[in-house]
């Protein structure tokens, strides 16, 4: 992937200021930013990365581990892709939200679940975010079970009644969808469809190529009172409860083993989140589902747009018991991630960090992806402070007359 024609009229930023990359004219705030964090920590790596109207104005990395262009497992960032994969059959009239997931897959009507829809099942609202008895790892990785047992299981709530993090389910839910809809893999669908034909560097399924690109995702380094406070989190519950059931803690330990370090997951494809990806993949994928990048036209309509992003679950999540919003398959932003963007804004982040963002209301499409896991875990908050520079940035960008070589932003909501 090139970016040699943007930085041609921009800054590249020097060894000076810590910071490696691009930065087109007017967001040099952005790379001062990631400069003074990378001070503030001598641990901190990161790559982030924004296209404003589909075009990059944001493209740097820094830290003693970052690198221009290596990948690394994104966990559940890997669902914004799986969200992309989805909306793209609703574009193309394939898939109806409002249709039964029966409709398509005659096996998932088992256990009482015949009336759910695809709207239901997709905002994390079917009841199934695991199955009984729970499963291993080798057993999450293999599609075909998977699948089948989550046919089989019937909803651990009413579908409809309350939503919950399917946070090891949503990515099977779609893949068998795509499976029976379209004939191929989820990973191969996506790959052939999306990140081969528009240079998109983040992978369902890592192949065998790419591996020498991998790095490992360090891990969380919490202080006493961070891990203290962790001790409450939906992955250190018993293996009884339902945040317990759902990450399968009464037979694996998710954090003894980070899964996406592992050769065999990542090329298994689980797509909740087993994925792997780079700061610039990550932007360029949520930038092209609105904005045309690099002659290409966007992937999705302003319709398919708001249909996926439209809120579809807001309140306390079952599984993850604190308040969350989710659209189709999407996160969306929050009281307490409103830098995620804008209202209309969607995405998503994953344990390690990463975060991938498109905002239709300022245009903007942004990833971020930072070496070491983020404590406690999810969206990274140096992440979001960027975001939030960058959304400031590009107001004052827009607050100045045009110059020949700056493009009228778009009108909210395109």
């Amino acid at each position: 992937m090139s970016t040699d024609a943007p930085r041609a009229a921009g800054h590249a930023a020097t060894a000076a200021d810590a910071v490696q990359g691009f930065v087109a004219p007017g967001f040099e705030a952005v790379s001062r930013q990631l400069a003074q964090l990378v001070a503030e920590n001598a641990d901190y790596s990161a790559q982030f990365c924004a296209y404003a109207d589909g075009r990059t104005v944001v493209d740097i990395w820094s830290g003693p581990d970052a690198e221009e262009n290596s990948v690394q497992g994104i966990f559940s960032a890997t669902k914004g892709v799986v969200g992309v994969c989805a909306a793209l059959l609703i574009e193309r009239g394939l898939l109806d939200p409002d249709k039964e997931m029966s409709h398509y897959w005659p096996e998932f009507a088992q256990g009482g679940k015949g009336s759910v829809t695809v709207r239901t099942a997709l905002s994390h609202r079917a009841g199934i975010p695991g199955v009984e008895p729970q499963v291993t790892h080798d057993q999450l990785m293999d599609h075909g079970y998977m699948a089948a047992r989550l046919a089989a299981q019937t909803p651990h709530w009413h579908p409809g009644a309350a939503h919950g993090y399917h946070g090891l389910t949503i990515g099977t839910l779609v893949d068998e969808l795509v499976r029976r809809i379209d004939g191929r893999t989820l990973d191969r669908f996506y790959r052939e469809e999306i990140g081969v034909p528009r240079d998109i560097d983040v992978f369902i399924a890592t192949p065998e190529d790419q591996e020498p690109r991998v790095r490992d995702v360090l891990p969380q380094q919490p202080t006493a009172e961070q891990a203290a406070a962790m001790q409450g989190s939906p992955l250190r519950q018993s293996g009884d409860t339902l945040p317990g059931m759902a990450f399968n803690l009464a037979v694996n330990d998710p954090l003894a083993e980070l899964m996406p370090n592992v050769r065999r997951y990542r090329a298994a494809g689980q797509p909740s989140a087993g994925g792997v990806g780079s700061a610039r993949g990550l932007a360029r994928l949520y930038a092209s589902l609105i904005s045309e990048v690099d002659g290409m036209p966007r992937l999705l309509s302003s319709e398919t747009v708001a249909t996926v992003s439209q809120l579809h679950s807001v309140g306390l999540d079952m599984v993850l018991c604190l308040p969350t919003r989710f659209g189709i398959v999407f996160q969306k932003p929050d009281p307490t991630r409103m830098l995620c963007g804008s209202h209309q804004s969607f995405g998503h982040d994953g344990a390690g960090g990463a975060i991938g963002i498109a905002d239709p209301w300022h245009s903007l499409g942004w990833g971020y992806v930072p070496r070491r896991m983020s404590t406690p875990g999810g969206a990274d908050e140096r992440g979001l402070a960027l975001a939030g520079t960058l959304r400031q940035c590009l107001a004052e960008q827009r607050a100045c007359p045009p110059s020949p070589r700056t493009r009228q932003p778009s009108a909210p909501g395109t």
